[in-house]
């Protein structure tokens, strides 16, 4: 048999590695799943989601930023901020080596196809300033499993913050079958300090909330993005401590500087 050289994170409390194939199966629920009910989910159009945006989008539009959904024309400058606003700055993404590439904006990419994530411009110029990218998830769904990656630091960076989902048992906790979840928030730097990503996810609650869902999921792995979930009430579900896992035979706290968790957040609607 080929020996199989392991670069997975390993918990360190319990020197016991996590899942390598990331198959950690969530438990069922103890009642069963209509299929035939119609969920939020199945039926999320990019028409529904504006339909749902021109209700809630007096609470945060102002004289000069526009909230929106954000649209396929619009997906490039999405991922400019992505490549240049957020990745470098993120903590994880410096820990694990994470740089943009095109697995990353494949990812991306299925995320915005999903038709809920919100970005906020600049009415002047119509400049995108930052975006709040929105998944959903149904408790019917695959564990995850991120085998089929080819970028090595990437695919280990989402086995990581999927390690727990067994534990936090999200669907248990709040009672639903199908939730929105958060996947990344990322402001362009000429417009940060603005109090936009507290906005973002304040609006971001609002749209899921107007679609029907009834919770919210993400995770927070710097202290900046903790004090905005903070601030909007979430409840703090799980802290993974950033030196009790280790890459590469390094503790992540090594180089996350004064970042030391990832908080997962659940908030009921």
């Amino acid at each position: 048999m080929e020996e199989t050289n392991l670069l997975m994170i390993v918990c360190v409390q319990c020197a016991t590695e996590i899942d390598p194939n990331g198959t950690a199966q969530l438990k069922s629920l103890e009642t069963s799943v209509n299929v035939a009910t119609m969920s939020v989910c199945s039926n999320l159009t990019l028409e529904r989601s504006q339909q749902a945006l021109d209700k809630i989008r007096g609470n945060f539009d102002t004289e000069n930023e526009r909230l929106e959904i954000v649209t396929p024309d619009r997906y490039t400058e999405v991922f400019e901020i992505l490549k240049h606003h957020f990745v470098p700055d993120e903590p994880l993404c410096r820990t694990f080596g994470v740089q943009w590439e095109q697995e990353f904006q494949d990812l991306a990419t299925d995320v915005l196809g999903k038709n809920c994530s919100l970005c906020m411009i600049f009415k002047l110029s119509n400049e995108m300033m930052g975006i709040r990218l929105i998944s959903y998830m149904h408790c019917a769904d695959p564990p995850s499993n991120y085998d089929h990656m080819k970028y090595e630091e990437l695919r280990e960076l989402l086995r990581f913050l999927s390690c727990k989902n067994k534990e936090v048992d999200f669907f248990r906790r709040y009672e639903v079958e199908e939730a929105i979840q958060f996947f990344t928030l990322g402001v362009n730097k000429k417009f940060r300090q603005r109090g936009l990503g507290s906005r973002l996810l304040e609006a971001a609650v609002a749209l899921g909330k107007e679609l029907g869902f009834k919770a919210v999921k993400g995770e927070a792995t710097s202290n900046f993005s903790q004090r905005i979930y903070q601030n909007a009430k979430f409840e703090c579900i799980l802290d993974m401590l950033y030196d009790e896992y280790t890459f590469r035979g390094k503790k992540l706290s090594e180089s996350t500087g004064e970042h030391k968790m990832t908080k997962v957040f659940g908030l009921k609607l």
